[in-house]
């Protein structure tokens, strides 16, 4: 059932002042950025939501404004870990950055030498493996299984985080998704080994 949208800035500037904390602890606790950097992406994604209202992309909502908010706001900090220039300093000051950064291969290489044993290498392909399930899945199931299996959150804080009803409609939810991450996961199985 669509929701009507808050056309009001003092309606909106009062939601975002609200969804500051929640937020900001979310993306302090996913991403590895400085308290500035998450207050430009907090600042970036209120923008793309008055932007998105204003501009009559957004007028109906299927689920909580919350959780628009939350993924817009995951959106804007994806996007600025993208466009991060990392860098890499040596000691005699000179420095490598993505526009002459060491080829793939090579750091397959590197990293290959670093892995020696069989069981590491098993632990590397499991570790990639779940990624790449996690990545195919909804972004609902990625929140609630990154959520819980990750971060250790309760299902309530989980609820709340994300906008969900409660905690046990997260639970039903986190019931679905694992039985989504499993099958997904026997498939892959059944390609690699089968």
């Amino acid at each position: 059932m669509a929701k009507e949208i808050p056309l009001h800035d003092k309606e909106l500037n009062s939601f975002i002042a609200g969804e500051k904390g929640k937020v900001l602890s979310f993306l302090r606790n996913r991403y590895s950025v400085s308290d500035d950097d998450l207050e430009d992406i907090f600042q970036e994604a209120s923008m793309a939501l008055f932007r998105n209202i204003r501009g009559g992309k957004l007028t109906k909502l299927t689920s909580s404004l919350g959780s628009y908010f939350m993924s817009i706001c995951n959106n804007q900090a994806l996007k600025f870990i993208g466009k991060q220039k990392k860098e890499i300093s040596f000691d005699d000051g000179k420095k490598l950055n993505n526009a002459n950064a060491v080829r793939d291969e090579k750091v397959d290489e590197l990293y290959n030498i670093c892995i020696d044993t069989e069981a590491e290498d098993r632990i590397v392909r499991k570790h990639m493996l779940v990624n790449q399930i996690i990545a195919s899945m909804t972004e609902t199931c990625k929140d609630i299984l990154l959520g819980y299996y990750w971060h250790d959150y309760s299902t309530s804080t989980i609820a709340s985080l994300f906008g969900l009803k409660d905690a046990n409609s997260v639970k039903a939810q986190k019931y679905k998704c694992v039985q989504k991450f499993r099958n997904k996961f026997n498939e892959l199985i059944n390609k690699i080994y089968g």
